[in-house]
């Protein structure tokens, strides 16, 4: 799922145990619908350098009550302003602790019958019990491993736990149990690090192999107060976000390799700036792909070419199994994309071909 990062806090009115009270709700928009996102704690005993809960700020610590939580999400489920819950929580304790409670949430929720989209950020160190737990429960669970590398994640969170063992290999195990790439996530602080974005794609090209199907790009944005904010003044520009959520798709759904995207790359392992989408320029870097005869072309060669996305190709190659592949038909599949996609393919196998303008 992409995010919008844009916020709204409708407030109601809910009923406490001795009174009603009016709470703000924490509505944060995504693609896919309004969620009830929220932390259980602000308390976190970490001290990553970009991070305005770092013990190294000055910030006002609360916590929700699992009941208080409980009570007011369903509220707003109830009145349709939120369609589920993504639940994270600062670290204030250790791991078992920390997941334990945000588990106790969702496990109150499904006992009073809650059936609804619930997301649930783990833990670094988080035990394999407990990711099965979480697994259980929630449609979807998530591990932020911040940086591409461990290096990198130690000079911005330096006492988080290791990137290897505490993070990577927490989140390859929940892609392994939970049956469904859709159903593991991770985040990157981009910016933060220093990395580029041939470190991103490396990365994210493992992740995608192993099962992990969703990847988050957070722009660094620097935080009066945190130790990061001294040294890195400038926010990550969105146009950089962008293009690494192109590339993460064209990784793990198209089926591109890191190496495809060298040709685009600058000297430091960057990709530049264009407003051109991403598998247009893959494709004017690659003339050697083309043109794609849809009539033999394997399904990866057919992903490859520009306006064709995984379902597409896959009605492609349905009608040409069946024998009812014609130059018009593969106009009607494509629609609107097909200006920008003939260029790159050699129709001329095709009925029709030689009448058909």
């Amino acid at each position: 799922m992409a995010w919008s990062w844009k916020w709204r806090s409708p407030s109601i009115l809910v009923e406490g145990a001795e009174r009603f009270e009016r709470v703000e709700i924490p509505v944060y928009r995504s693609t896919g619908g309004p969620l009830f996102k929220t932390l259980l704690s602000s308390a976190c005993r970490m001290d990553c350098r970009y991070c305005p809960l770092s013990t190294t700020c000055r910030v006002r610590r609360e916590a929700w009550k699992l009941e208080r939580l409980v009570r007011v999400f369903l509220e707003a489920y109830r009145r349709g302003l939120v369609r589920g819950l993504f639940l994270s929580s600062g670290f204030y304790g250790d791991p078992e602790r920390v997941v334990e409670d945000l588990l106790s949430v969702v496990w109150e929720l499904r006992r009073r019958g809650y059936s609804g989209y619930i997301h649930v950020r783990l833990m670094p160190g988080t035990p394999p019990s407990l990711i099965r737990e979480a697994l259980r429960l929630a449609d979807r669970v998530g591990l932020n491993l911040e940086a591409p590398s461990p290096t990198q994640f130690a000079e911005i969170a330096p006492s988080k736990g290791s990137w290897s063992l505490d993070l990577l290999s927490k989140l390859l195990y929940a892609a392994r149990v939970a049956g469904s790439p859709q159903r593991v996530d991770t985040q990157l602080v981009v910016g933060a690090s220093g990395e580029s974005d041939l470190d991103i794609l490396r990365l994210a090209e493992g992740l995608a192999a192993s099962g992990v199907g969703i990847m988050h790009f957070s722009p660094y944005t620097p935080v009066p107060g945190t130790p990061l904010a001294e040294k890195i003044r400038r926010p990550t520009p969105m146009w950089r976000i962008r293009q690494l959520y192109e590339a993460w798709m064209l990784l793990s759904r198209y089926g591109f390799k890191l190496g495809d995207f060298e040709p685009l790359l600058d000297e430091q392992g960057n990709i530049p700036p264009d407003t051109a989408r991403l598998k247009d320029r893959l494709a004017w870097a690659h003339p050697e792909w083309y043109p794609v005869d849809p009539t033999t072309a394997k399904f990866r060669e057919l992903l490859r070419v520009p306006g064709i996305g995984p379902r597409t190709a896959r009605r492609i190659v349905e009608f040409r199994e069946k024998g009812e592949l014609t130059l018009e038909r593969l106009r009607n599949i494509l629609g609107p994309r097909w200006k920008r996609a003939q260029r790159y393919l050699d129709t001329s196998k095709l009925s029709g071909a030689k009448r058909l303008v």
